[in-house]
Parts: C-alpha cells; sequence; structure tokens
C-alpha cells in the first residue's frame, strides 16, 4: 500500500506536474498559443489547478524557465568544476552545442520578451533572471580562474555577460540553421585565454 501524501507533498507534485505540461506544450506549440486550460488538461488536471498553484499565465512561465535556467547552469557547473583547461574547453563546447540544438528554448525566451513589452511586471522578472545568471556566471568564471591560477585581462562580470549575450545570440541564429554551433564563441573564449595560460605555464616565454 502506498503512502498517502501529505497536502505540501501532494502540492508540489501536482505543481511540477503542471511546469512539466507547461515547458511541453510551450516548447512544441509556442507561449502564447498554449493555454493554461490546455496545460491542465495535458497533466489531467482541472482548470483550477493551475490557478491554485500559478497567480497568472506569465508565473507559470516563468517557473518553466526557472526550471529550465537552474537545469542550464547545473550543467555547466559541472562541465567547469573540474580538468585542465583544455578539459573544460572540450566540456563547455560539447554542452554549448547541445543547448543552442534545443532552439525552442531560444524561441520561448524570445516569446517571453516581446509579451514583457506589454507587462512591466514581467519585464522585472526577467530582468532579474538576467541579473541571475550573470551573477551565476560570474561566480562559475571566478572559480575556474583561482582552480588554474589565471587573471583575466576582463573582470568577470564583463565577461559572463558577454558569454550569455554571445549565448543568445548564437541561440536565435541557429533557428534559421539547420546545424548551429558554438565553436567559434569557444575557439573566442580559448584564444582569449591562451596567451595567458601560455605565460603561467613557461614565465620565461613571456619576458623580451
Amino acid at each position: 500500500m502506498s503512502k498517502r501524501l501529505s497536502r505540501s507533498e501532494s502540492q508540489a507534485r501536482t505543481r511540477a506536474q503542471l511546469i512539466e505540461s507547461a515547458t511541453t506544450l510551450y516548447l512544441r506549440e509556442g507561449f502564447a498559443a498554449t493555454s493554461n486550460d490546455q496545460v491542465a488538461e495535458t497533466a489531467g488536471y482541472s482548470r483550477g489547478a493551475v490557478y491554485s498553484n500559478f497567480a497568472s499565465k506569465e508565473e507559470l512561465a516563468l517557473a518553466v524557465l526557472d526550471q529550465h535556467m537552474a537545469r542550464q547552469f547545473e550543467a555547466v557547473e559541472f562541465a567547469l568544476d573540474h580538468g585542465t583547461v583544455a578539459d573544460r574547453f572540450a566540456k563547455f563546447q560539447q554542452w554549448l552545442d547541445q543547448t543552442l540544438g534545443e532552439q525552442q528554448w531560444a524561441l520561448l525566451k524570445a516569446e517571453l520578451a516581446l509579451a514583457a513589452r506589454r507587462s512591466p511586471a514581467l519585464l522585472g522578472q526577467l530582468a532579474a533572471r538576467d541579473e541571475q545568471a550573470r551573477a551565476t556566471v560570474t561566480v562559475l568564471i571566478e572559480r575556474v580562474m583561482t582552480d588554474i591560477g589565471i587573471t583575466l585581462p576582463i573582470d568577470p562580470p564583463t565577461l559572463a555577460r558577454l558569454i550569455l549575450a554571445l549565448g543568445r545570440g548564437i541561440a536565435l541564429e541557429g533557428v534559421t540553421e539547420p546545424h548551429p554551433s558554438g565553436a567559434w564563441l569557444t575557439e573566442f573564449l580559448r584564444t582569449t585565454l591562451q596567451p595567458i595560460t601560455l605565460m603561467l605555464a613557461d614565465p620565461e616565454a613571456s619576458q623580451p
């Protein structure tokens, strides 16, 4: 006999299932074309389940985005967490190529940005998440710098903003490309870091 869920456990499960349902529909049909009724039906609930867990369609979309961002940062953190500089670049390249293959996410984020033009509240929420993303990437950059013992000619917050902006641009470009690749971004970062890593490996080589 299965254990009966508590009220909080049941609500958490319902919320998780609604988020998964919304994720599937938003990526397949689009944010604007998907109704809360469709989300509830796909998850096996009534319309009331959505409104008892989310104040609005936008709040549900933000929950979808939050879950995706958490998974993305967990994956990139794992890729950059250990290994030589070459190892980290290789794993970062693998993560980036996989991410760029998910063009539906780029379209969903673009849809939410367009919707935010008519909703100051949504705009503020998206801006807060962008700031959080920059802060998270900044911490990752600083950790890698400490691990491999380098100092970059550009400060980590600026580099974080650059990486995220380029990543978004590549993702949107990938919507019209059959096989998008972030190889050039990885090569850009590799070229930027190479003189520094070479100098650390052989300090005398940098002397005139």
